[in-house]
This record gives structure tokens, sequence and C-alpha cells, in this order.
């Protein structure tokens, strides 16, 4: 297993001594508080058949002995919406003082996953991003230069159009909801489906082309993904993340990935349905995807984007 960077090719004992030294530098913080919040949406859906909400609901989690504003992390579920798996990154940045925002894209617009054909696709959940973003920026406890982004499969995606820069449908440049400055700190992205990105020509692809209106142009902040190389959400799960720095130059420089040897897609999550045939894979063409848990891949990930966040959120 490696951490790649680049050019730069750094092993994973490495990388577990950073952490290792970042953590025992940081604060430690054994409690939070936890409420549900009502988080409002930015801009627009793009999806006729989503629902329009004006809202989406979100679970704040603030480490509670901080003298100081905090960093935050919006966390963004899988098309298998609240499972568990965003709870168990939580818990480890809020341990090292890191206030995290879970959002619930699915149940404010009436659907319980992303395979139901009024679900929100991606450039509707940009809304909800970039409404926490918002949100969090207006929070006294939170400091507004150190919100980051993470998200798992599409949440992942989610995260890595953020960091292009790709903002919620029909939001003009100088409205005053979201400044054209206002941006995420850092981005992490879990299993995101690369080829998805990057092939899906008449869908994805053509949303976020740099001409499009709501590409506002990259952010220059990092953008990390983590993924498996037996990931069969992607053509070729080996390259399909490794290419995105050729596939798009702009943010090649931003950009960071580590590839997780035997890992499928969604190897975090500890019950994952069987085998089964997704539309989604493949860049929308469809194929049969598997999921199969790893704890210790999980371990790792989790301690990956703790150490990422406390080097990045400062």
């Amino acid at each position: 297993m490696l951490m790649l960077q680049n050019a730069r090719v750094c092993h994973v004992p490495l990388a577990f001594l950073t952490l290792f030294l970042l953590v025992m530098a940081a604060p430690a913080f054994s409690e939070v508080t936890s409420s549900n919040v009502d988080v409002p949406v930015v801009g627009a859906k793009c999806n006729d058949r989503v629902k329009e909400v004006s809202r989406v609901g979100g679970l704040l989690r603030v480490p509670t002995k901080a003298s100081e504003q905090v960093p935050a992390v919006v966390l963004l579920h899988s098309n298998a919406g609240i499972v568990g798996v965003g709870g168990f990154y939580a818990r480890a940045l809020n341990a090292v003082g890191i206030a995290t925002l879970e959002i619930d894209s699915y149940t404010p617009r009436g659907v319980r996953s992303g395979s139901e054909p009024n679900a929100p696709v991606l450039c509707d959940r940009l809304q909800d991003a970039w409404g926490a973003l918002v949100y969090l920026a207006k929070d006294a406890r939170i400091n507004p230069n150190q919100i980051g982004l993470a998200g798992f499969s599409s949440g992942g995606a989610v995260a890595i159009m953020a960091g292009m820069g790709v903002r919620p449908a029909r939001l003009a440049r100088d409205n005053p909801a979201l400044r054209q400055e206002q941006v995420f700190a850092a981005h992490f992205a879990l299993y995101p489906a690369c080829s998805n990105i990057m092939d899906d020509q008449q869908r994805i692809r053509s949303w976020i082309n740099p001409g499009r209106p709501q590409n506002w142009g990259a952010t220059g902040k990092p953008i990390h993904i983590t993924s498996g190389t037996n990931d069969d959400f992607d053509f070729n799960p080996k390259t399909d993340c490794l290419r995105m720095s050729q596939e798009f130059p702009a943010i090649a420089s931003q950009l960071t990935v580590r590839m997780v040897e035997g890992a499928t897609h969604a190897f975090d999550w500890p019950s994952p349905p069987p085998p089964a045939y997704s539309p989604f894979a493949k860049a929308q063409t469809g194929g049969v995807v598997t999921m199969r848990y790893s704890a210790k891949e999980a371990a790792i990930a989790q301690k990956e984007m703790v150490e990422y966040f406390l080097k990045n959120l400062k």
C-alpha cells in the first residue's frame, strides 16, 4: 500500500508516524454536543424529478471542551444514505477536536436511497454541500476558514466537484448567499467512482465542464482520493482515479490519490449488501458491484482522514 502524491511516493508507516505526531499534538476531546439541525441549501436543483427543498437535515457534533473556535468537516453519505459509515469517521474526527456535520440528502426529499428515480443526483447534492459550508461558517463555535468536506461514493464525487469549483445550479456569481471566495479548505473522497466523473460524458462530465456557468474555477484547495484496486464501480479500478490529474489538469496540483490494494467499493461499510447490478456503475453504463468489508482497511482509512484534516484544516 502506498500514499501517492503527484510524483512523490511515501510508504504508509511514515504516514502513521506523521499521524501519531499530529494526534499527540492535538488536544483530546472525549465529549461532544450532538444536535439535529436544519441546514439551508443554496442554489437550485438540476433534476426536474427531484423534490425542491429549502433545507436538509444534519447531525452536528461539536467538541464541548474547546476554548476557541474549532475546525469542522461536512460529511456526505453514499447512495445508500445514512448507514453508519459517516458516524465511524465523525467519532474519530471529534476525538481530536474537529466538529462534524453529517448531511442527510435523502429524507427531506422523500427518498430512501440513490436508486430511486426521484433521488437527487450529484449536481442536486451540491446544494447541500455548499449550504452546509455557509451554515457552519455562521456558527460562532466553528472557524469559518477551517471547514473541510468529506464524502463516500457519490458523496465523494460531490466533494471532488466542490474542489473543482463547481457550484449549485442557477447560482449567480454575485449572489448574496455564497460568496465567490467562500470555499472548503480541504476535500476527502472515499471510493468516489472516478470513472463516472471522467467518462460519463452526457451527465456528470458535461456538468463539470469548465465552460459550464456553475464551474467557477478550481478552488486551489487540496483534494484527496482513497479508492480500492478492486472497486468495480470503475472501468479499471487500478488506474481510473490515478488518471484524474491528466483528465483535469486544472486540479492536478491539488490532487493526491491512495489506492488500497484488493479493496472493493465501500470497503469500510460493516454490513454491505450482496453483489448486485447497479445502473450507476462504470460511468452509468451499469455493472455488478461487489462490496466487501475490511475492518483493517477501514481503520487505516479512518486514521488517514483524521491525519489529512489535522494537516489541512489550519
